[in-house]
């Protein structure tokens, strides 16, 4: 009953954030995004050591336009799944190129069979029902991470093989980021 009403309470307020990103504005802030990247990894890293898994975060430094609790949210549901997923390694990067900022989250877990990928960002959608109800899954967190994305105006991809891994890179528009300049003098 207890682990119940706490998936319940979980849903609830995945649901509220699902309701409010689409009922309120908020400012994009510039934020050094290894800050909010690191911070992520900091929130998870004990889940990570509970379960074994082994957890990198790696981020070429850059300024990126993005409200940082959502932000830390998105990071948040991609991270937790790439935990759950059975594998043993989770990777956290964050790369400045041409035109975008690129991060990604990937793992060596179950992966997501093809013709599911279409459909893991609708609301309560869930690949393995059984599995993620037992994990406290709602279906409600990568919905949640798509629409925190294109609120900052990025793209999500995701890559999967079955058995083997999973990757979701996001991508922000070169307006919303510029690379991080260290001045030497």
């Amino acid at each position: 009953i207890m682990n119940e009403g706490m998936r319940l309470e979980a849903l609830s307020f995945k649901l509220m954030d699902l309701f409010a990103l689409d009922q309120t504005g908020f400012t994009l802030e510039e934020t050094e995004i290894t800050t909010v990247m690191q911070d992520a990894q900091a929130s998870l890293l004990p889940s990570a050591e509970k379960r074994g898994v082994e957890f990198v975060c790696q981020a070429e430094p850059a300024w990126v336009r993005l409200e940082y609790d959502l932000f830390k949210t998105l990071l948040l549901n991609l991270l937790d799944n790439a935990l759950k997923s059975g594998g043993k390694h989770v990777t956290l990067l964050g790369r400045a190129e041409k035109e975008l900022y690129r991060v990604s989250v990937s793992d060596d877990g179950r992966g997501i069979p093809s013709d599911e990928l279409m459909r893991i960002t609708e609301a309560f959608y869930m690949v393995d029902k059984s599995r993620s109800r037992a994990m406290g899954g709602s279906g409600l967190g990568l919905p949640l991470v798509k629409d925190i994305l294109e609120k900052h105006g990025g793209n999500i991809t995701v890559k999967s093989i079955p058995d083997e891994s999973t990757v979701f890179i996001l991508e922000f528009p070169e307006n919303n980021f510029q690379e991080y300049v260290v001045d030497t003098e």
